[in-house]
């Protein structure tokens, strides 16, 4: 290995964009202390012509085309020899053409949904672009986007209806996850609302995880009315797992329309705010109402951006080599200088 002097290295910036608006980079730069040895056809071609022998004039031996030649035409040989070099010691040192890939590195955050899916959820009180699907569908759309915004964070899914369970434990496979959300439907967990168990299983998850960000965003359109656990208990437990717990309370006020078998029942809105809010407060986290589609999609970028995380960016650079277009180039350059000294332009004396 070339040890590789500061000033070297400062003098690589110079042939930062140099291709395209891309950086080059070298990966052997050192093989660059060698470009002076280009002037060495220079050196070779200046001694040449000190040991010629002198004579007084050659000018009737030469056409007159021929001394009126370029100078240019007449130091081809050595600027293309010398050229050559250059175009080797570049090859040497490995250029390559660059492009930055951002490499995110966080800890991410460990998140749990925990989410009602009771009967109530039928009630049809969101408009989406003119139409009325039940809570449920609207729901599960705004969740799928949050997935999408966190794409460093391990989430997982508790459902919970009468009782409550695990739909997908954390996972980075968001793709996975998205799977997961879509099979979820209303009353797979009983019509009831035990919002204890739901939070108390999403809270034992996130304790057999590592790390130490863990959060829960429970979504209930009801009361805790079953299960074992109450809903206090199982907020005191997380927080003395330093468990963070964000809820919302999903659904409008007053009389709403429920859809089943085809027949419209009407159901009277049962949302414990007061239970939400201290669940909420207790872990440190923040309770939101959220009464159509639009305050939906609101909550839940509040709590994205609450639950952001220090990500640091870091560059990684990979390129492509460009030694093999310098090595056909100084292959060129030979040729070209191989032909010169067959040519017209040919040096007398040789």
């Amino acid at each position: 290995m070339f040890s590789i002097p500061d000033q070297v290295e400062r003098w690589l910036n110079v042939f930062d964009n140099f291709f395209d608006g891309s950086p080059l980079f070298f990966l052997n730069p050192a093989w660059l202390l060698l470009m002076p040895l280009a002037c060495l056809p220079w050196v070779i071609d200046r001694l040449r012509r000190r040991s010629a022998v002198p004579i007084s004039s050659i000018d009737m031996m030469i056409p007159r085309d021929v001394r009126r030649r370029p100078s240019l035409l007449r130091h081809a040989g050595w600027l293309l020899r010398g050229l050559c070099m250059l175009l080797v010691v570049f090859a040497l040192a490995r250029p390559q053409v660059a492009h930055r890939d951002g490499a995110r590195v966080s800890n991410g955050v460990d998140i749990m949904l925990a989410i009602d899916t009771s009967g109530s959820m039928r009630a049809r009180d969101f408009e989406v672009r003119g139409q009325r699907p039940d809570r449920l569908e609207v729901i599960k759309a705004v969740i799928a986007d949050f997935i999408d915004a966190r794409i460093d964070d391990r989430i997982g899914m508790v459902v919970f209806g009468s009782e409550a369970y695990t739909q997908a434990p954390l996972t980075l496979d968001h793709e996975i996850l998205q799977k997961f959300l879509e099979r979820i439907q209303i009353g797979m967990a009983g019509d009831g609302t035990a919002i204890g168990d739901g939070l108390a299983t999403a809270v034992k998850r996130l304790k057999e995880a590592p790390g130490k960000s863990h959060v829960v965003v429970l979504l209930t359109d009801g009361a805790n009315n079953a299960g074992r656990i109450d809903p206090v208990a199982a907020a005191q437990a997380a927080k003395a797992l330093g468990i963070r717990v964000h809820t919302i309370g999903v659904g409008s006020d007053g009389i709403v329309p429920v859809v089943q078998n085809g027949r419209v029942f009407h159901i009277k809105a049962d949302i414990d705010e007061v239970t939400l809010k201290s669940i909420a407060d207790t872990t440190g986290g923040v309770y939101r109402r959220a009464v159509d589609t639009d305050a939906l999609v609101n909550v839940y970028r509040e709590i994205d951006k609450l639950e952001k995380v220090r990500r640091e960016q870091k560059d990684r650079r990979q390129g492509r080599d460009v030694f093999p277009t310098l090595i056909l180039g100084a292959v060129f350059c030979l040729c070209l200088e191989a032909l010169w000294r067959i040519s017209r332009f040919r040096r007398l004396p040789a």
